[in-house]
């Protein structure tokens, strides 16, 4: 496939910040350095600040992929921040309110906020757009990017695409617009609820799919939790208030789910595929050598719409018992099925 061309100029935006180098944010520096001019990036390990000046490569997230000359990577974020349009968060969402706070000082009246993490914040149940509207208040808006979306594919330049939702919709396109390339289109919307639920709960049922890999049930099986999954999706999203058509309309949101359960680079199919083997939820999460399931991370939601919006999902909450030891992997196939 022949490198895409740059299209600079196609974005207001001078400079955009990203939050976070792990694999899926220096995919998106790689995506928005075709029109931005200044893409800076903030990373925790020292280690990949040095390896992305000694060698244009981020070699502990994304190796073998160049990293453009108009992105910078560092561990200042004062030095990311400072000036930047438009801010992207890429972190495990349990530690996006304590970051957002802490860096909150570093960025400009006025900028945009743009969550490309999945999940929501346990215990308090904010979505990412309402953490960053609670910690970032001069934000001119807030809201989240996904789709089906490996970072690895993405960083190639193999065709993706993505939907973004922000809380004003003049803002949702231009950002669109930012994010778009030949071989990565991004469409706006203004269903924030919807697009934020759709990516959190996603998760949870690629943790089935993956569950019903390892225990070896076969096609038909796994395509019926699949297909109830996403019914619980719509359900609890609709408590919420999401728009019912956005799960219709949208292609990249089935999409995401679609490709979260049946990737065998998604590390939800993959911790779920060890449940299904007999592994506990500890000894899952340790075959990901450091890197975060984030199906794990946020399944007790499932408990929040129960009990708080009196939103049955069955194959969710099967899942939370079985990763809290509550239930044998037959019982909790027994209670998926039942749904």
């Amino acid at each position: 496939m022949p490198p895409e061309k740059s299209v600079f100029n196609m974005s207001k935006f001078k400079k955009t910040a990203v939050v976070g180098a792990g694999a899926w944010g220096s995919a998106l520096s790689i995506i928005l350095s075709k029109n931005v001019p200044e893409v800076s990036v903030w990373a925790r390990e020292s280690e990949v600040v040095d390896s992305v000046k000694s060698a244009r490569e981020n070699a502990m997230f994304l190796p073998g992929i160049k990293i453009p000359e108009n992105v910078e990577f560092s561990n200042d974020p004062g030095r990311v921040l400072g000036g930047a349009e438009l801010v992207v968060w890429v972190m495990p969402i349990q530690y996006l309110g304590s970051t957002a706070k802490l860096f909150a000082e570093h960025i400009r009246g006025g900028s945009i906020m743009v969550n490309a993490g999945k999940g929501i914040e346990i215990g308090t149940w904010r979505r990412p757009s309402a953490i960053l509207r609670d910690t970032v208040a001069q934000a001119s808006s807030c809201g989240s990017i996904m789709g089906p979306n490996i970072a690895f594919e993405v960083a190639l330049g193999n065709y993706a695409e993505a939907v973004v939702a922000l809380d004003s919709h003049l803002d949702s396109v231009e950002v669109s617009k930012t994010f778009s390339t030949p071989n990565f289109k991004v469409r706006p919307t203004d269903d924030v609820v919807g697009v934020e639920i759709g990516a959190a709960l996603k998760n949870i049922v690629a943790l089935a799919a993956g569950f019903c890999d390892g225990m070896g049930l076969g096609a038909n099986t796994k395509a019926i939790v699949m297909a109830r999954g996403f019914q619980e999706i719509y359900r609890a999203a609709a408590a919420l208030g999401a728009w019912s058509d956005s799960f219709v309309k949208e292609s990249a949101v089935l999409g995401d789910v679609l490709t979260t359960c049946m990737s065998r680079d998604s590390r939800n199919r993959r911790t779920g595929e060890e449940l299904g083997r007999g592994l506990s939820a500890e000894e899952a999460k340790a075959k990901l050598n450091g890197r975060v399931c984030a199906g794990l991370e946020t399944i007790q939601i499932c408990r929040m719409f129960e009990n708080m919006h009196h939103v049955k999902l069955p194959i969710m909450t099967a899942l939370c018992d079985l990763s809290e030891g509550k239930l044998s992997r037959s019982e909790c196939l027994e209670r998926m099925l039942a749904s």
